[in-house]
C-alpha cells in the first residue's frame, strides 16, 4: 500500500510539472495558427490590391455621422463592407477570429443565440449582420454602419464627406509621422504593419513607454490570463511577425476622453 501511494504521489508530481508545459505548447500552437491566418489575410489583401487599377489596399468609406468626433474612432472599427467585399478574395469567417483567443468567437456565437434564437454564425453575411447589431444606433436612431472587428486595422480608410482618413498621423499622436500604407508600393509598408491582433494598453508613469505587466494590456495573445505574451503583425508584402511583449513599441494614441495606446 505504501509503495502504491508513493507511485501515485510521483505520478501526481509529474502531472503537475507536465500540465503547464502542455498548456503552453497548446497556446504556442494557437499563436502559430493565428500567424497562418495572417498570411491568408496577406494573400487576400494583395489579390485585392492587384485587382485595383491604382493598387490600393482595401479601405472602405466610413460614415462620419456614426461618430461624435474623430476621437471616437478606434483601429478595430471598419466599414461593414470590409467583411462581405473581401470574401471573394478568400477571407472566410474563421479568419476574422484569432485562434489564440477562442473566447472571442464563442462570445459572438453566444450573443447571436441570445439576440435571436436559432441565429448561427455560418457565413460572412451572418457576421456582417451581427456587426450591425453590435454597433447599435446613433443618437438620431439610425443604424450605425461600421463593424467592430477582432483586429487592429491600420490601412487608412476615408471618412465620408471629408478629405480626412483614419488613422492619420497628422491628427492622432503617432510614433512614426509617415503613416500607414494605402497602396502596395508605399514606402511606409516596409516599417508599418497593416494589421495586428487587437491589442491596446497604456503608458508608464512618465508617459515615455508602454506599461508592461499583468493586466497592462487588453487583447493580444495572453498566457496565462492577463499576461500578454505576444501579438502577430501583418505587413503589406505578406510577411508576418510574432512580436513578444518586450519587443512591442507604441503605434499611436487613440483619441477620446480615455485614450489608449495601440502597440506594435
Amino acid at each position: 500500500m505504501i509503495e502504491l501511494l508513493v507511485v501515485v504521489g510521483i505520478i501526481g508530481i509529474l502531472a503537475g510539472l507536465l500540465l503547464p508545459s502542455l498548456a503552453y505548447a497548446r497556446f504556442r500552437s494557437r499563436v502559430t495558427s493565428c500567424a497562418n491566418n495572417f498570411r491568408q489575410w496577406g494573400i487576400a489583401v494583395n489579390l485585392y490590391a492587384n485587382e485595383d487599377p491604382k493598387g490600393r489596399l482595401p479601405a472602405y468609406v466610413m460614415k462620419v455621422t456614426d461618430f461624435a468626433g474623430y476621437g471616437d474612432l478606434l483601429p478595430w472599427m471598419v466599414a461593414r463592407e470590409t467583411g462581405t467585399n473581401l470574401g471573394r478574395f478568400g477571407v472566410t469567417v474563421p479568419l476574422w477570429f484569432c485562434p489564440a483567443r477562442p473566447a472571442a468567437l464563442q462570445r459572438v456565437k453566444d450573443n447571436m443565440a441570445w439576440v435571436r434564437p436559432g441565429w448561427t454564425l455560418g457565413s460572412l453575411e451572418d457576421l456582417t449582420e451581427y456587426w450591425a447589431w453590435i454597433a447599435g444606433k446613433d443618437p438620431k436612431g439610425n443604424r450605425r454602419s461600421f463593424a467592430v472587428i477582432e483586429y487592429n486595422w491600420f490601412i487608412p480608410r476615408p471618412l465620408e464627406g471629408t478629405s480626412a482618413r483614419y488613422p492619420d498621423p497628422a491628427v492622432v499622436r503617432s510614433r512614426i509621422p509617415d503613416g500607414w500604407p494605402s497602396r502596395l508600393e508605399d514606402p511606409s509598408g516596409a516599417v508599418q504593419p497593416i494589421m495586428t491582433d487587437i491589442t491596446h494598453g497604456g503608458w508608464n508613469a512618465a508617459k515615455t513607454a508602454l506599461r508592461i505587466g499583468s493586466g497592462s494590456f487588453a487583447g493580444g495573445h495572453q498566457f496565462p490570463r492577463l499576461f500578454l505574451r505576444n501579438i502577430n503583425a501583418l505587413f503589406v508584402d505578406g510577411h508576418v511577425e510574432t512580436r513578444a511583449t518586450k519587443q512591442l513599441l507604441w503605434q499611436f494614441e487613440t483619441g477620446g476622453s480615455n485614450p489608449a495606446v495601440i502597440p506594435y
